[in-house]
Parts: C-alpha cells; sequence; structure tokens
C-alpha cells in the first residue's frame, strides 16, 4: 500500500513538473499588443500614438523573431548586435511619436527596465 501511494505521488509530482516546464509562445501580434498596453498605459498615449507604436513593436518582434529563429552558437555576438541595433532603431522610431513629457516618461521607464535587468543578471552570476 505504502509502496502505491509512493508511487502515485511520484507520477503526479512528474505530471506536474512537465506541465510548469510548457512554454506557450506568443505570437508577434500578441507580443506588440502587451507592449503597446503597457507603453500606453506609463505614457499615456494617444489612441493615433497607440496605433503607431503598435505598428512599430509589431515590426520589432517580428524582426526579432527572426533573428532568434536563425540563431547559430557560433554567431552569438553577431545576433546581439544585429537585436541592438533593432532595439535602437525602434527607440527611436518611438521618441519621434511622443511628446516631450512623454519622452522624459519613456527615457526613465527605460531605465528602470535597465536596472531591473541588470539586478537579474548580478543575481544570476551568484548562483
Amino acid at each position: 500500500m505504502k509502496k502505491l501511494l509512493l508511487i502515485i505521488a511520484f507520477v503526479g509530482g512528474l505530471g506536474t513538473l512537465a506541465n510548469a516546464q510548457t512554454k506557450v509562445e506568443k505570437t508577434p501580434g500578441q507580443k506588440a499588443q502587451h507592449l503597446t498596453a503597457k507603453l500606453q498605459k506609463e505614457l499615456k498615449l494617444n489612441v493615433t500614438q497607440a496605433k503607431q507604436v503598435n505598428a512599430i513593436l509589431l515590426t520589432q518582434v517580428t524582426k526579432v523573431d527572426s533573428v532568434k529563429a536563425n540563431k547559430t552558437q557560433g554567431d552569438k555576438k553577431q545576433h546581439k548586435a544585429a537585436r541592438k541595433e533593432i532595439l535602437a532603431n525602434t527607440d527611436q522610431q518611438i521618441s519621434a511619436i511622443l511628446t516631450a513629457d512623454q519622452k522624459k516618461a519613456y527615457i526613465a521607464l527605460k531605465a528602470a527596465q535597465k536596472e531591473k535587468h541588470k539586478g537579474h543578471k548580478e543575481a544570476a552570476e551568484k548562483e
């Protein structure tokens, strides 16, 4: 009886772990919409700005996904440079759409994201 309960618990645990590893990948449209909604909330974008930002982000997400799909082990630096270039271009295009107050808030948001990323990176290096 104890063995049976142990086996059931083990199989149930494996099932839970298997489900935890499954990650549903969002489509480029979903990713762009999520990012647009976040920027619209943080920067108080109007409807026209939101549509323009969504189009820019959709292009960015599609390009970044393409770079990730073509990734090979030897070209790690080249892919990182390509992603940086895509993100810089996106930032430039988004900044052109924003008002002066929104640009300040956008710069602050980017700085906060950079700090958050830096904190995660440092924590990962300690482990």
